[in-house]
């Protein structure tokens, strides 16, 4: 969900443009390696021999243009990578705070059993030791049968059937509390192996959270070296500067991301409506079962540190400065939860992350709704099914919440808040603060529905 422009930028094929404006997208980087950029810079030597003539500068030119596309869309495929992956970690990191919750819960309940079991069974004990002294009869119930006083006759029936039923009660609790505290004691160990589960996944999903950011931020590097060095051949080839080429190769990359954007928005009108493809227990996936949300005033939910934190990009993407939009009325509650979502720009990207200093991309939009009163899910996937609209791209509004990089099963690597012209207020991932970015460099996995709560 590359919502960035990055330091390597480059003009795009009309190919590559024209494959950006397809109006359904489920395509998905993953984490596969990237190979070595090639080919290598043209030579100083290269460059003179160009500019012989006219049409071998022209046609040196295009190669130098076509080499930088080409590592621009080998850094967006490390972006994608690295934002599905800090994604699935952060979802992982959710999914094992609920599930070391319901572990705690659920062994919790067995204790409590366990107690009551073992409280019915010294009354049992107790009940047998009098049996046995009885010869399979209570005293009490010894004395009343002896009794030579006629006048205490219904008295000692009712008493008897009583003491009968107390016994049969003894019986009966144990047998209940017995059955109560097995039954307790197997959902927690479900739940406890249902934990140990998700803290597996988690640790999976954060070495390949590492490992991708830590490919992406080496990607930006490289890419970032053979940039200066591009634009010094193309300075030298065309007798500019280099930050005259800069320029150019940025406004032309700039102007094709825009139009193959627009196209996007264009398309999406026509893209009939999604609809969540089922997952186990979800029904026939025509009208989705969502989880009842968690309430505003809930704490947040309990998230494992990262032990690893890699290094930033060598170079963070500019934050958009939005141009002006029409935000909803004064006291709407969208206003509020896009006010609170602005207020968090500068703050870090955390796995997990829902606050105060430190935010996911779903954790964003979460503590975001909560600001504003309204209660959501806490994962991406999830916020974007649970709202009652969906949208094509081209009338999305201010505070629509616009997913990216689907997998085609009806589950996101990325969410963000729509502002409008094309800009969106997310966190993005790890080495990246929470800020204004444009969604033009991300045409290709931007999702063709946004959703309206």
């Amino acid at each position: 969900m590359a919502c960035v422009a990055l330091a390597t930028t480059a003009v795009l094929s009309p190919a590559q443009a024209a494959a950006q404006s397809s109006p359904v997208v489920s395509k998905s980087w993953g984490s596969a390696p990237f190979a070595p950029m090639n080919p290598a810079i043209p030579s100083d030597n290269d460059i003179a021999k160009a500019k012989l003539s006219e049409a071998a500068t022209a046609a040196e030119s295009a190669k130098i243009d076509a080499i930088l596309s080409s590592a621009n869309d080998r850094l967006q495929g490390t972006n994608m990578a690295a934002m599905r992956a800090n994604n699935t970690y952060s979802d992982a990191l959710t999914a094992l705070g609920l599930r070391r919750a319901a572990a705690e819960t659920a062994k919790a309940k067995a204790d409590v059993a366990a107690k009551e079991y073992k409280s019915a069974k010294t009354d049992l004990a107790q009940l047998a030791g009098n049996l046995y002294k009885s010869g399979g009869m209570n005293l009490d119930v010894q004395t009343f049968l002896v009794s030579s006083n006629a006048d205490d006759a219904i008295y000692q029936a009712s008493t008897l059937m009583a003491l009968t039923a107390n016994r049969s009660a003894t019986f009966a609790s144990a047998e209940a509390s017995a059955a109560t505290s097995a039954a307790l004691q197997a959902q927690a160990q479900d739940a406890q192996a249902a934990a140990d589960k998700a803290a597996k996944a988690a640790e999976d999903s954060k070495s390949a959270a590492v490992s991708a950011t830590d490919q992406q931020a080496a990607v930006v590097k490289e890419n970032s070296a053979q940039r200066d060095a591009a634009l010094k051949q193309l300075a030298a080839l065309h007798n500019t500067t280099v930050e005259l080429e800069g320029a150019r190769v940025d406004a032309l990359t700039k102007k094709a991301q825009e139009e193959a954007l627009t196209a996007q928005i264009k398309n999406s009108a026509n893209v009939p409506a999604p609809v969540r493809p089922p997952t186990p227990g979800q029904g026939n996936g025509n009208q989705p079962v969502q989880p009842p949300p968690p309430p505003v005033t809930q704490p947040d939910p309990p998230v494992a540190p990262p032990v690893v934190t890699p290094d930033p990009p060598v170079v963070a993407p500019p934050v958009v400065t939005p141009q002006p939009v029409t935000p909803p009325p004064a006291g709407s509650y969208i206003n509020a939860m896009v006010s609170y979502a602005m207020a968090q720009q500068g703050k870090s990207y955390l796995w997990g992350g829902t606050g105060p200093n430190a935010f996911d991309c779903s954790g964003l939009v979460w503590k975001a709704f909560q600001a504003a009163g309204v209660p959501v899910p806490r994962t991406g996937t999830d916020q974007y099914w649970a709202a009652p609209t969906r949208v094509p791209l081209s009338q999305a509004q201010y505070g629509d919440l616009v997913v990216f990089d689907s997998d085609g099963n009806g589950n996101f690597g990325h969410i963000a808040i729509y502002i409008g012209n094309g800009q969106a207020v997310q966190a993005l991932f790890t080495g990246y603060p929470v800020g204004v970015y444009s969604i033009a460099s991300m045409t290709n996995v931007v999702y063709p529905y946004v959703a309206r709560y």
